[in-house]
């Protein structure tokens, strides 16, 4: 059973059109889950402009952006995609080598294959009306078939039907043919991208697979037996040329199996995210501090002042993790650090982990973030999702280059971690669907990361990343496989939601308030301050306000004696209100000592990657501040995860 995230982008499409099977094809292969609109042809027109789009279809619509038909589909999904699955490919030269060859084809087939086999199609009304209603409205369905002549003569007048324009359409789609052949014939390679199938093999496929009637097609195409003589006989010819077998080979080997019908939800917040906003959330941590001593009941400790929470977090030995986060971690990876208490393994465990994330080159990750951070802004037009369509997909892409495992598509590493994450961190109420969603991730992150690791050592690479220095790098046996694997499985977790959910709040806290953003604004290209804004930021909106920890036999809290089994809350965001800590507690200042700060834990059990942290929020954050932030919208959630924060840029329309 394969597992999809909510869908982010919504292709309003009429079906059978081959540009909206092309952009299927596309979010497919690299398993970006969509939402279909799906409308008949003509019809479509009504929805597509709604959408802010034209009379071209797919309009493919996403939180930020709106991408009107094929090319803007293409340039879109291409500047989105991570280096290594970018539609055009990475290096300069290949990138604008294969632009000008899809430029070239899109010329001659982008309306040509549709107006050529309407043409010859309209007349036979029972060939039509299946393939062009399916998945359609019922209303619209009805439509066409109660008004078919006054459709039919609509969309021919659309297309035009003019004698000169389809006397040139098969000498247009045959130039194309001869355009891929020659090149196939130049490279001397089964595909345009080698030995498989590229994107470039999989655009000319899909936009002349009316005419080819491969296996496959992601909507009804009527068999070749049912075409009109004369549109049947251009079809042999041009599925008898190898461009013809390029296509019947691309849908063969390369065309994934349709993604099952998926709407996008509704992304609101639920009562209680709804109730604890940020204000909410300080008031709460605000009132808590009126205790002048932790609160102990039965089975229940909290800790709230800055002196208690720090003792929580600090006395490991009275407050253990175990309990409350190792049968998690044991389920879905295995003993990992931050579920296990001291011990002979915890040392061991804990001491590669650390060695391996000290080796971390801070420069490079803040070089990285840049680049990645720079594209995606590069690409935006005005406004940018600052949580599934900036943060997620740069911590995906910094994660999968420091640890050494990608997944097998960005988005597919995106939702394990996530599931992962919400089962390990964030699933309160033990929902069994949020377990069994974990489950199966789990189980697709221990191929990834076991293959990762057979590969390497059956080969003898040495890379100097996360895995590889937990491996050992070639200058001793390292720590065994399965340590290797349980450790960068929980790192992997770690990072990505950690980062893309911090990254969100911080920047809703500071873009909130215009005399606040306007303070940011001048620091942004201070290193020091900018992190200093950052933690003051996630100070007032921290990602886990509270830490929770087991009581063990003569525990005591504030001088007063804990049950054993007790579950203490340590409630980090009430600690760092302390005005004894941290003067002046509800107003931001960059310039405070970064020390006494809990926002990724503390003691023992601190997040391993807060040190990649001071360089990677800094550095997705100054960007967006530099571009001039105009409004921040709101939050909207999927589950626990703030899902899209929109924010739009001052100058843009």
């Amino acid at each position: 059973m394969k597992d999809y995230d909510p869908p982010r982008y919504v292709i309003v499409s009429a079906r059978v059109s081959p540009m909206v099977e092309l952009a299927r094809w596309l979010f497919e292969r690299a398993a970006i889950p969509y939402e279909e609109e799906g409308h008949a042809p003509l019809i479509h027109a009504v929805f597509t402009r709604r959408r802010r789009g034209g009379v071209e279809v797919p309009v493919v619509v996403s939180a930020a952006a709106t991408w009107k038909g094929a090319r803007e589909t293409l340039n879109g999904l291409d500047a989105r995609l991570r280096p290594g699955e970018r539609l055009y490919g990475d290096a300069p030269a290949e990138r604008a080598a294969n632009v000008a060859f899809v430029e070239a084809l899109l010329d001659r087939l982008l309306l040509t294959v549709q107006r050529f086999a309407y043409f010859h199609l309209l007349p036979h009304k029972r060939i039509v009306v299946p393939a062009v209603t399916d998945g359609v409205p019922a209303w619209e369905r009805l439509i066409v078939r109660l008004f078919y002549p006054v459709w039919r003569r609509l969309l021919g007048r659309a297309l035009d039907f003019s004698p000169a324009a389809i006397a040139a359409a098969p000498d247009s789609i045959t130039a194309a043919f001869d355009l891929v052949e020659a090149e196939l014939a130049r490279r001397g390679t089964t595909f345009l991208g080698g030995e498989s199938p590229s994107a470039i093999d999989v655009i000319f496929s899909a936009l002349v697979a009316p005419l080819v009637l491969p296996a496959g097609y992601g909507s009804p195409l009527p068999d070749l037996d049912a075409l009109p003589p004369a549109l049947r006989t251009h079809v042999e010819g041009w599925r008898g040329r190898g461009g013809g077998q390029l296509v019947l080979e691309t849908y063969r080997h390369a065309r994934p199996t349709p993604q099952p019908r998926l709407r996008r939800p509704r992304r609101n917040a639920t009562a209680l995210q709804r109730l604890l906003t940020p204000a909410v959330q300080r008031l709460g941590a605000r009132l808590t501090l009126l205790l002048r001593q932790p609160l102990v009941l039965r089975r229940f400790a909290l800790a709230a002042r800055w002196p208690d929470v720090h003792a929580v977090l600090e006395s490991d030995l009275h407050f253990h993790i175990a309990p409350v986060n190792g049968p998690r971690f044991d389920l879905i990876n295995g003993p990992f650090v931050l579920g296990m208490d001291r011990g002979d393994r915890f040392a061991r465990e804990r001491s590669h982990m650390y060695h391996a994330v000290a080796g971390i080159d801070g420069g490079a990750v803040q070089a990285q973030v840049h680049q990645f951070a720079t594209a995606l802004l590069g690409s935006a037009n005005g406004r940018i999702d600052v949580a599934h369509g900036y943060a997620h997909p740069v911590a995906a892409r910094t994660a999968a280059q420091l640890f050494g495992v990608a997944g097998p598509t960005e988005a597919d590493l995106m939702r394990v971690c996530r599931a992962l994450f919400h089962y390990a961190f964030l699933d309160q109420g033990n929902d069994a669907a949020v377990k069994a969603r974990a489950e199966r991730a789990a189980a697709e992150m221990r191929t990834w990361i076991s293959d990762e690791i057979t590969r390497r050592r059956q080969y003898g690479v040495h890379l100097d990343d996360v895995l590889g220095r937990l491996m050992g790098n070639g200058a001793g046996p390292g720590a065994d496989d399965d340590a290797v694997r349980r450790n960068l499985g929980g790192l992997l977790v770690g990072a990505i939601d950690t980062t893309s959910t911090t990254v969100a709040r911080i920047v809703y806290v500071l873009a909130s308030d215009s005399s606040v953003l306007k303070r940011v604004e001048r620091d942004v290209d201070n290193r020091a301050r900018m992190r200093g804004w950052c933690a003051e930021a996630l100070r007032m909106w921290p990602s886990a306000p509270m830490l929770f920890r087991r009581a063990v036999p003569g525990a005591t809290l504030g001088g007063r004696a804990v049950a054993a089994d007790a579950t203490v809350a340590a409630f980090t965001q009430a600690g760092m209100y302390d005005a004894s800590v941290f003067p002046r507690p509800f107003e931001l200042d960059p310039d405070r000592s970064p020390e006494p700060y809990m926002n990724f834990g503390g003691g023992l059990h601190p997040c391993a990657g807060r040190g990649v942290n001071d360089i990677q929020l800094p550095g997705l954050v100054a960007p967006l501040i530099a571009r001039g932030i105009s409004t921040v919208g709101r939050p909207r959630y999927v589950g626990p995860f703030i899902d899209e924060l929109v924010v739009t840029f001052r100058g843009a329309s």
